[in-house]
C-alpha cells in the first residue's frame, strides 16, 4: 500500500467515525432541553456533512487515478474478486463497547452461532475477532487488534454486521471501511436502532458502492434462520 492509499484509508475510517458519532448525537438530543437539543442537532448535522464529504473526496480521488497506475488495486463495486481474499465473510459485532463482561460473554455466544451457521450452511471461512476471546480480559491491546482486524477486512469478500444495542462501536467504522473497499454488506440490528445515515443509504449513493442490505432482528435465531434458508444468496 502506498502513501496515497494509506491517506485514503485514514480518511475513510475518519468519515465513518464522524457519521457514527453524528447518529449517536441525534439520539442523545431527544432527551435534552430546547437549547441543548438545538446545539446537539447542529453538531450532528455538521459532523454528518463532514463525514460524507470525506467519503466523496476518497471516491473522487479513486476516479481520477489513471487506469494504467499499478497502484489502482481498489475493487469496483460488487466485484469482490478484484482483490485477493482470505475470508469469505468478515463478521462484525460490538465487543469492548458492551457494558459488562456478562453482556459480552452472552452476546459472543450468539455471534458464535451465526459464525457456525455461515460455516455449515454456506461453507464460508469466517473472520470474527471474538472467536478466540471468551472474556474481555482476553482482549488484545487495542493497536494490535485494530491492525489485525483491518488486515482481515481488506482480505474479506463479504461483510456482516450484527448490532444488538445502540452503542458507540468500532463496528460502524468497520462497516464504513467495508463500503470503501467495495465489499457487499448485510446489516442486522435491533428494531430500536437507527443505523448511521451513510450505512442506511449506501446502496443509493453511487455505483461505486457495493450491494448493501439492512434487516431488523429480535433474536439471534432470526439471523441463523435467514442463513439456513438463504445460504450464500443472503449477500446477493
Amino acid at each position: 500500500m502506498n502513501d496515497r492509499d494509506g491517506l485514503q484509508g485514514f480518511l475513510t475510517f475518519l468519515g465513518a467515525g464522524l457519521n457514527a458519532t453524528a447518529s449517536i448525537i441525534v439520539g442523545l438530543a431527544a432527551g435534552k432541553s430546547d437549547n441543548n437539543r438545538a446545539f446537539l442537532v447542529f453538531s450532528a448535522v455538521f459532523l454528518g456533512i463532514l463525514g460524507i464529504s470525506l467519503f466523496l473526496v476518497v471516491l473522487m480521488n479513486r476516479r481520477r487515478r489513471p487506469a494504467a497506475d499499478p497502484a489502482a488495486d481498489e475493487p469496483l463495486a460488487g466485484n469482490e474478486n478484484a482483490r485477493p481474499t482470505t475470508y469469505d465473510v468478515f463478521l462484525s459485532s460490538p465487543m469492548a463497547s458492551l457494558p459488562s463482561d456478562e453482556d459480552y460473554e452472552s452476546h459472543r455466544l450468539g455471534i458464535l452461532r451465526v459464525l457456525e451457521a455461515l460455516e455449515r450452511d454456506c461453507r464460508f471461512k469466517v473472520y470474527y475477532a471474538g472467536e478466540r476471546r471468551p472474556t474481555k480480559a482476553s482482549f488484545e491491546r487495542p493497536d494490535v487488534g485494530a491492525h489485525r482486524d483491518s488486515a482481515a477486512l481488506r482480505e474479506s469478500a463479504r461483510f456482516l454486521l450484527v448490532m444488538p444495542k445502540d452503542l458507540v462501536s468500532s463496528s460502524y467504522v468497520e462497516a464504513g471501511y467495508a463500503l470503501a473497499l467495495g465489499i457487499p454488506s448485510v446489516y442486522y440490528h435491533q428494531s430500536d436502532i437507527r443505523l448511521p445515515f451513510m450505512l442506511r443509504q449506501a446502496a443509493q449513493y453511487s455505483p461505486d458502492f457495493p450491494r448493501c442490505k439492512e434487516y431488523e432482528y429480535q433474536r439471534i435465531d432470526d439471523i441463523v434462520r435467514d442463513i439456513e434458508e438463504s445460504g450464500t444468496s443472503l449477500f446477493d
